[in-house]
C-alpha cells in the first residue's frame, strides 16, 4: 500500500515538473524560432492568445503543441536513459552497447521532431490575435495576410530580448532586459 502511494506521489511530481518545464520552455522556444508576428498578447505581452486562424490551423496547433512536449519530454528523459544505459554497458563488460547505440541515436530524433513542433507552434502564431485569457482583450476579424504586413519587424538585442522596431525613423530602443540602447534597424519597403 505504501509503495502505491509513494508511485502515484512520484508520478503526480513528475507531472507538475514536466508541466512547469513545458511552461517555461515553450515561449523561450517559439521566440526563438522565426516568425514575422508576435506569439504575445499586443496588450499585456503575455501568452494564452487564442487566434483567428481556420479550423485546420487550430488542428495543426494542437498536434504541433503535442508533438513539440512528446520531442521534449523523450528529449529530457533521454539524457538519463543514455547516461544509465551507458554505464551499465560499462559495468557489464559491453553487455549494454548496443542500447545505448540506439538510445544515442533516438536522441536527435527527438530534438528534430521538438523543433517541428516548435515550427508548427509558430506558424499558429503568425495569424491574427482574436482573445487573451489574461487581459481578456479582444481584437475583431483580420486577414493573416493583411495582419503580417501590419505587424513591425522585430529586433533581437544581444541578451536575447526580442524588440518591435518602431515605425519612426531614426529612434532608439532601448532594451527592457538589459537597458542597452539601440538604434532601430532600417527596414526596405516602409
Amino acid at each position: 500500500m505504501l509503495s502505491g502511494f509513494l508511485q502515484s506521489l512520484a508520478t503526480k511530481l513528475v507531472e507538475e515538473i514536466l508541466k512547469r518545464v513545458v511552461e517555461w520552455l515553450t515561449p523561450k522556444a517559439l521566440r526563438a524560432v522565426p516568425h514575422a508576428a508576435s506569439p504575445n498578447c499586443p496588450r499585456c505581452g503575455g501568452y494564452g492568445v487564442a487566434r483567428w486562424a481556420p479550423g485546420l490551423m487550430r488542428v495543426l496547433f494542437a498536434l504541433s503543441l503535442v508533438t513539440f512536449t512528446w520531442g521534449f519530454a523523450t528529449l529530457l528523459f533521454g539524457l538519463p536513459v543514455l547516461v544509465l544505459t551507458v554505464v551499465g554497458g560499462l559495468l557489464s563488460d559491453g553487455f549494454g552497447v548496443l542500447p545505448a547505440v540506439v538510445a544515442l541515436l533516438g536522441l536527435p530524433f527527438s530534438a528534430a521532431v521538438m523543433i517541428v513542433g516548435a515550427f508548427g507552434l509558430a506558424h499558429y502564431h503568425s495569424y491574427p490575435p482574436k482573445r487573451c485569457h489574461r487581459c481578456q482583450g479582444s481584437w475583431p476579424y483580420r486577414e493573416r495576410d493583411e495582419y503580417l504586413r501590419s505587424t513591425r519587424p522585430v529586433f533581437t538585442c544581444g541578451c536575447g530580448q526580442r524588440l518591435r522596431v518602431p515605425r519612426a525613423a531614426g529612434a532608439r530602443l532601448r532594451c527592457p532586459s538589459c537597458r542597452t540602447e539601440h538604434a532601430a534597424p532600417a527596414t526596405a519597403g516602409r
